[in-house]
């Protein structure tokens, strides 16, 4: 795992972060009026950068074992 995220660039990061930020905006919507009005916009951006760190973690570490 070490190896593939050693090979993320700054857009990856980014969208690690993103995803990050809109988890934690998940957990405390429901303490707050105006992400209860939008949880579905937070959730839809949540699960999207999920599946693109997943996505490219597997790529990369597919791309890990083959230079063995």
């Amino acid at each position: 795992m070490m190896k593939a995220v050693r090979k993320f660039t700054a857009l990856d990061f980014a969208i690690f972060k993103i995803c990050l930020c809109a988890i934690g905006v998940l957990l405390g919507a429901y303490f707050s009026a105006f992400f209860l009005k939008h949880i579905c916009i937070v959730w839809i951006i949540a699960v999207v950068c999920y599946v693109i760190l997943m996505i490219r973690l597997i790529r990369i570490g597919c791309n890990c074992k083959k230079n063995k």
